[in-house]
């Protein structure tokens, strides 16, 4: 993620001969997704009335620019159309004596319009050993707000400082978090639909971050920018489409349940055949590789599924009740390899232990969501 060069108007807007930390300074970036591609969303931005910083595009951010306090209007036009044409976006905003802000701009014109607003950074300290983090929803994916309301929840599925329901152009506001490596997550707001899947992070000690979930999924995919880190790395989200029952072709009353946890990158089910004197037989298996009863089935190291591909581990269990001092056995036989093929078909190779592998053909019997291949 390349930041903006500080590239300064000689209208004196922008005081670059001020000391690091002046008046105000304002950080600056383009999250408007208005166009299908990234040229078609460069603009050029005028600082009351001259044009100060050119061919910015969707993603692109400055560092904190030196500004005097005082009124500002701002205007975003088309790249190369300031002077011919009508700005795109314009706002009026007052700046504040030692005063940290971010301006970006926001919207589609397609879903939400565009708009230009504006963040305060400053922030207290944070204790020793924490960070400061912020995460503002700017992704304009749904006309309708409830549509666009989302969750923030860590890999393993836990809602992260009560974020649930949040809906577009609304932020968290900075709260303390551990310094440490994070595997954040964009769902629904029940978790069960991964919008946005950033690869784990780290977030350093004593830093300012504020999280900006951004695209349309429309004109342009759905990402995550952490200012002033970047673009963050994201992987493909886990859904819901391999879910249900599905049907092995070679063989009679054999199959399994597939359930995936978007929320934990994370497949678990059942699998179910029969012995050869026609007894079920139930077995089952997932992708955290946690025994099942082990710390409550708490799966300390959530993963194994992307969405399509699978490496489970196979259990089978024996004993148990109605009682609670009946006691369960439960065993590791083996692992399943299983590839989602489509939304009807699948494959799924068995490995029990001792025994060579085994592939089998599925076909999707039920599911409880719809699925798009």
């Amino acid at each position: 993620m390349k930041k903006l060069p500080l590239t300064l108007t000689a209208a004196g807007l922008l005081l670059a001969a001020q000391p690091a930390w002046s008046d105000a300074r304002v950080a600056v970036a383009h999250f408007a997704p208005f166009s299908d591609t990234i040229d078609g969303t460069a603009v050029d931005i005028a600082v009351n009335g001259s044009v100060a910083l050119t061919d910015v595009r969707f993603k692109d951010f400055t560092e904190y620019l030196p500004f005097a306090a005082g009124e500002y209007t701002i205007e975003i036009f088309l790249a190369g159309t300031a002077g011919n044409a009508d700005p795109a976006i314009a706002g009026t905003f007052t700046l504040m004596d030692n005063t940290d802000y971010t301006l970006y701009a926001v919207g589609n014109a397609i879903t939400q319009d565009l708009e230009l607003r504006a963040l305060v950074d400053n922030t207290d300290d944070p204790m020793s050993g924490n960070l400061n983090i912020r995460v503002v929803h700017a992704a304009p994916f749904a006309a309708d707000l409830a549509a666009t309301e989302v969750s923030i929840r860590t890999a393993g599925g836990d809602i992260v400082n009560g974020l649930v329901g949040v809906p577009y152009n609304v932020d968290s506001g900075f709260f303390e978090i551990p310094a440490d490596t994070y595997d954040l997550k964009v769902a629904s707001n029940d978790g069960s639909v991964n919008y946005i899947d950033p690869l784990p992070a780290p977030l350093p000690a004593g830093a300012d971050v504020t999280v900006f979930a951004v695209g349309d999924g429309i004109n342009q995919p759905l990402g995550i920018i952490a200012f002033p880190v970047g673009e963050l790395e994201t992987r493909t989200p886990v859904d819901n489409r391999s879910n249900g029952m599905w049907m092995i072709q070679e063989g009679s009353g054999t199959g399994f349940v597939f359930q995936p946890m978007p929320s934990q990158n994370r497949a678990v089910g059942t699998w179910y055949t029969y012995d050869m004197d026609g007894n079920p037989t139930f077995l089952t298996f997932d992708s955290c590789d946690v025994m099942p009863g082990d710390m409550d089935d708490v799966c300390m190291n959530p993963g194994g599924f992307d969405g399509k591909m699978a490496t489970t581990a196979l259990y089978t269990s024996s004993g148990g009740g109605p009682n609670e001092d009946d006691v369960v056995t439960t065993a590791k036989v083996g692992e399943i390899d299983f590839e989602i093929l489509n939304c009807n078909e699948a494959t799924a190779t068995v490995r029990l232990d001792g025994s060579d592998p085994v592939t089998y053909n599925a076909s999707q019997l039920t599911r409880p969501f719809p699925c798009v291949d």
